[in-house]
Order: structure tokens, then sequence, then C-alpha cells
């Protein structure tokens, strides 16, 4: 196949971002010219050319959700983006766009309906999010993490389940090392607590909760945040035994592999990498997201008998904490839940997609 130029377009958020760019690993080893399109104030301007792939910005608001002249505003803020990014895909001469979603993508995909370049969205939460309802209208394919989007989304192009793409990075963790790494006693289970790459008050407040925990008997590693990690140190002095704190990991597939069990959000990506490595999960959905659609994600899992869901605005600490240590005492527990979950892993989601792409290009 000849080299095409492909542009991944939207982010925001690592749930957007990650994923694409997992995407792009494949497209760019199969000899194609990768772009991003997105916002260099949010994520992806953290973190998109340093994995080496040139940034093209896209500017827009986020979608008003009141108010008449509030709407009137972004409704030309975005035909004012979409115009600019058709454009900017003129000049780069671009074969394809997938859009991944967060609203930063919606400027790119109506830009490429408009200079009529092939456009294929990916949708990686059970409930769409905005930008992906009105993409959906002008779309070529509509690429599905979970089946019960299918009906969710209007227009009429067809819907492909595909699951979301996962970093083969995290894939790589060796269990022996990473216990190492973090000096757990390899007899002893591992919780794993980690709220995202930004880190997340909930999340932590359980952590410590549990580190501080008077009959704790299993080992913790918990993720903090780099704007969270000061206070949590301030928490945890002295150092609790079997205890260990980091701000940021960034090789979550040695975290992941150091855990029997994760405590964390419920993200798309997250559940992923989750479900590939087949790791059982308690989930506390984060409710600051659009369409509460971590909801959606956890329950599926919940439904699946791979995690356990707690809903923040009902959490009781000290009953996730008894359900924590029910869990870690049952090895057998355990064992369902992970092949439950690894049931419903798809490690070759990039690859899948790429593939898919191909028919456009």
């Amino acid at each position: 196949m000849a080299q095409r130029v492909i542009v991944l377009a939207g982010g925001g958020t690592g749930g957007h971002v990650y994923p694409a760019l997992s995407i792009g690993d494949v497209l760019k080893a199969q000899g194609h010219q990768v772009l991003y399109y997105g916002d260099p104030e949010r994520l992806e301007g953290r973190v998109v050319e340093k994995r080496g792939y040139p940034l093209r910005p896209v500017r827009a608001l986020a979608y008003p959700r009141g108010g008449v002249v509030g709407k009137a505003r972004f409704a030309v803020a975005l035909l004012r983006a979409t115009l600019q990014a058709a454009g900017q895909l003129r000049r780069d001469k671009v074969d394809l766009v997938l859009g991944v979603g967060g609203y930063i993508s919606a400027p790119t995909v109506l830009g490429a309906w408009l200079a009529r370049i092939p456009r294929v969205i990916h949708e990686a939460n059970v409930t769409p999010g905005l930008a992906n309802k009105l993409c959906a209208r002008v779309a070529d394919h509509v690429l599905l993490t979970y089946p019960q989007t299918a009906d969710r989304l209007p227009g009429k192009a067809p819907r492909e389940l595909v699951g979301c793409p996962v970093n083969p990075k995290v894939l790589q963790g060796d269990r022996a090392a990473a216990l190492s790494h973090y000096g757990f006693d390899p007899d002893r289970p591992v919780m794993l607590v980690v709220g995202g790459s930004l880190g997340a008050a909930t999340i932590n407040a359980l952590g410590v909760a549990s580190a501080k925990a008077a009959q704790r008997d299993y080992q913790l590693l918990l993720v903090t945040g780099p704007g969270y990690h000061q206070q949590i140190a301030d928490q945890l002095t002295p150092l609790p035994s079997g205890v260990v704190i980091v701000d940021y990991e960034h090789q979550m597939g040695r975290a992941f592999a150091a855990a029997d069990l994760v405590v964390c959000r419920a993200g798309s990506s997250t559940l992923a990498e989750l479900t590939v490595l087949g790791k059982p999960a308690v989930l506390i959905p984060s409710p600051n997201v659009a369409e509460n659609h971590q909801e959606g994600n956890a329950l599926g899992l919940e439904q699946a008998g791979a995690a356990l869901m707690f809903v923040e605005r009902d959490l009781d600490l000290d009953q996730v904490l008894d359900s924590i240590a029910a869990l870690l005492h049952d090895p057998d527990a355990l064992s369902v839940m992970a092949e439950a979950s690894r049931t419903l892993g798809r490690p070759d989601t990039a690859q899948r997609v790429a593939e898919l792409l191909g028919r456009y290009l």
C-alpha cells in the first residue's frame, strides 16, 4: 500500500489521546504519515510531539450546557474552526481522518466532510459524547468499544465493534521485576490504587484510608497524581509498612504487573488495559465526565463479573475497604474475576482499526 496521510483528531483526556496514539503507531509502522489535530493547551499538546507526531493546532469552544447566547457563540466558533480545519486538511493533502472523540475532534471531522475526505470515528465509551454524536452524522464508518453504543449514535454509517486500543507497553510488565522494584513481599497480595494521570481526590482518600487501616495485611501501591502527591505524603508520614506512594508512574505496565487488585476510575482506556491484562478491579467512576459515561463503562465490567463498582455519590469508605479486604483474602474470587476480565480484553484493537481504515485508503 502506498503511503497515505492520515489525521488523528481529538483529545483533551488520556482516554482519547492514548488510544489514538496506539492506532497511530500501527499506521506509522505501515509506512503512513500520521498527523495529530488537537488542542495544544490540553493533554495532546504535552504528549503528541514527544511520541513523534506533528501536532496541528485546532481550537474550539466546549459545548455550552445552556443559554441561547452561549449556544450561538459556540455555533459561530465551531463554524470558524471547521473552515480552518478544512483548509489545513487540504494543505496537508490528507487522505483520511480518524476522529477519536473529545469536543476538539468535531471541527476536524466536520472539516473533512466539507473537504470530501473520508472520515471514521471511534467511540471509546458506552455513552457517546456530544462531539461524536455530531460527527456520527457525517462519518463514513463508526467504530465502537461497546455494542450497546450502536443505537446511541445518529446517522446511517455502518457500525463495527472493535474495542479500545491499548498501548503494547502496558502488556510488557514482569511481576517479579515489578515487585522487586517497589520493594514488595512476593508472598503478600498487592493492591494498586490509581486515579488517572492527574490523580483524583476520592481515589486518593480511599488509598490513604487503606494505608492507615489497622487490620490491613496486604500491600499498597498508591499513584497519587502530581498535584496531590505532597498532600498525600504529608498524610502518610511516617509511611506505613507495606505502602509505596508515587506521584506519577511512567511505566504503568510495571504497576499493573505488581497488582493483584486495581482500584481506579472507569475511563474506557483504563478498562481496556485492565481487561487485556485480566486484572480484577474495584471501580469508582468519575462523576465529572460528560454524560456520566464512566458509570456505564463500569457497569459493563461489573455485570460480566470482572469488577465491583461503587458510585462516588454513595461512597462509604468502610464498605469499600471491607470489600477490598474480602477480595484480597479470597484468591479463588480474584481468579474468577481475572478470567472474566480477560474474556473482555481486545489486545489487537489498534491493529484491527488500522486494517479497517485501509478500506478508505
